[in-house]
């Protein structure tokens, strides 16, 4: 009996572990197309039921990744046949059909008149959507694909990739080319030379760019650098300024698996020297339509033109390097930069996100700090090495400002930021900025619960006279199991606290 009660409990697993093979042929042609390739292409080798299915898959989508052949720890030690071969493979097996999505990923090892071939196979096959990363070692000059240029008129979106601090050679910039249909690109650690003039060229062959995402540009080689778009909507800068964090999208990706399970990880090239040191010369934004601005670099020497007229929403890390922060005391040196026109240039933000680097810099290099008329929203990150001198000058230049939001309330103790906060008590008869301060919530994210942070809170809701609501959102931490702290004695603890605003409600939750 109990043979025959095992018999059916077989039968019943193998019935239900076979129930995805028994739906549909359309239904799990579509469950392949969204599965990257090589996974669609490995499910042949499940049952006879699966073998054909791959083949008769048309997909309008490729994703070609090299790493996930690479059994290596040491990827550019590991043949490359194999994905050669399936690549071409794959791209041959129905050569007319369209294609509308191409991802290419490989390193070095791989030959560029193949990633050439491959590209132009997909471009002249239709696609919009094109990414290209090529990681290859920061010493080799790679030339784009020529095709890319050729082929443009399709592309909607365009990626390129060099890993980190690589070189694409630039000369085919100089070509009569036109991207007519472009609307979004991404430049992601590309060197584009000693001069801005192939970075401005590129931009200009772009006449419907919407968005521009641009990752570790070395554009602190430059006399100058400017982007000029009137289409652009949304412009992404980040330029990696913290000293080596080695964490570009491309080395960051996990590269694959071993035999045993464990993952495998590529080494990022060793990042040059200056790299994360120097700052840039003069940088202008000529973006009268621009309504989102992501840009961090290390402050420049000067910001010629600032156009930023539709700008809704801005996140600003701009803060210094070795050289700088060693000026900061000496006037001789520190009116060698000037941010004053970048701060002005986005005074009609409704939304606007600040580092603690960067309320430092406006302290610093900033002669003068704009009236915000439209800011609604601001967002302040802190950090214990960092002062919030420019803050209460900030906070009284908001007067429309509704939700203020503070991602932990650490920061330098100085006498400048006495008014915000109460580190150094100020003089029993001076005013504090927060008493004119029109907020009405207020929100605190990753608090410890400290005594300085319950203080500091304290004196947040003795101050702000319109406050109508203030959200704690605890720090996620094991400390606070082991003392015992959690949101309701926290809550219990401010609860008891005066409060300038009768009508404050109080709401402290975990992370």
């Amino acid at each position: 009996m109990n043979r025959d009660k095992c018999q059916r409990r077989k039968k019943s697993d193998d019935e239900e572990g076979d129930a995805i093979s028994r739906l549909p042929e359309d239904l799990l042609l579509h469950i392949l197309s969204l599965l990257p390739t090589r996974e669609a292409a490995l499910t042949s080798v499940l049952s006879k039921r699966w073998r054909d299915l791959f083949t008769l898959l048309q997909p309008d989508s490729y994703d070609f990744d090299d790493s996930v052949f690479m059994p290596c720890l040491s990827p550019e030690e590991c043949p490359r046949t194999s994905f050669r071969e399936f690549v071409n493979r794959v791209l041959s097996r129905q050569p007319n059909s369209p294609i509308t999505k191409f991802s290419l990923t490989c390193h070095q090892g791989v030959d560029k008149d193949l990633v050439a071939d491959w590209t132009r196979i997909a471009l002249t096959r239709g696609a919009t959507d094109l990414t290209l990363i090529v990681l290859f070692p920061a010493s080799r000059i790679y030339s784009l694909p020529s095709s890319i240029f050729f082929y443009s008129r399709n592309l909607i979106k365009l990626k390129l990739g060099c890993g980190r601090l690589g070189i694409i050679h630039h000369n085919l910039f100089w070509g009569d080319f036109i991207f007519t249909n472009l609307r979004t690109l991404h430049l992601d650690s590309i060197d584009l030379g000693r001069s801005c003039e192939s970075f401005a060229h590129l931009i200009s062959r772009c006449p419907m760019l919407e968005e521009l995402i641009v990752n570790c540009i070395r554009w602190h080689h430059w006399n100058s650098a400017s982007v000029c778009s009137l289409t652009l909507k949304t412009l992404t800068i980040d330029c990696e300024h913290y000293l080596p964090s080695m964490n570009s999208f491309v080395f960051k990706k996990r590269r694959g698996k071993l035999a045993s399970g464990n993952d495998v990880f590529v080494d990022p090239p060793d990042a040059r020297s200056e790299f994360g040191s120097r700052s840039p010369h003069d940088i202008s934004f000529d973006t009268p339509n621009l309504l989102y601005l992501n840009y961090s670099d290390f402050v420049a020497r000067n910001y010629p033109l600032v156009k930023l007229d539709s700008l809704v929403e801005a996140r600003l890390d701009v803060g210094s390097n070795r050289r700088q922060m060693h000026a900061r005391d000496s006037v001789e040196l520190r009116v060698r930069w000037d941010a004053t026109n970048l701060i002005m240039g986005i005074q009609n933000v409704q939304t606007l996100h600040l580092t603690s680097a960067t309320i430092e810099a406006i302290e610093d290099f900033c002669k003068t700090v704009p009236v915000f008329n439209n800011l609604n929203h601001l967002s302040i990150e802190s950090d214990d090495e960092r002062g919030w001198q420019a803050l209460p000058l900030l906070l009284i230049n908001c007067p429309s400002l509704h939700t203020l939001v503070f991602h932990g309330l650490h920061h330098r103790v100085s006498d400048g930021c006495g008014d915000a906060c109460d580190c150094i008590p100020p003089p029993p008869s001076s005013s504090s900025c927060l008493s004119s301060c029109p907020v009405k919530i207020l929100k605190i994210l990753d608090f410890g619960a400290t005594c300085g942070e319950m203080s500091l809170v304290e004196h947040f809701l003795k101050k702000l006279p319109r406050l109508e609501q203030v959200i704690i959102v605890l720090l996620h931490c094991d400390s606070f199991i082991e003392e015992g702290c959690d949101r309701f004695e926290v809550s219990k603890a401010l609860e008891m606290a005066p409060r300038a605003s009768p009508n404050c409600k109080l709401k402290v939750v975990n992370n």
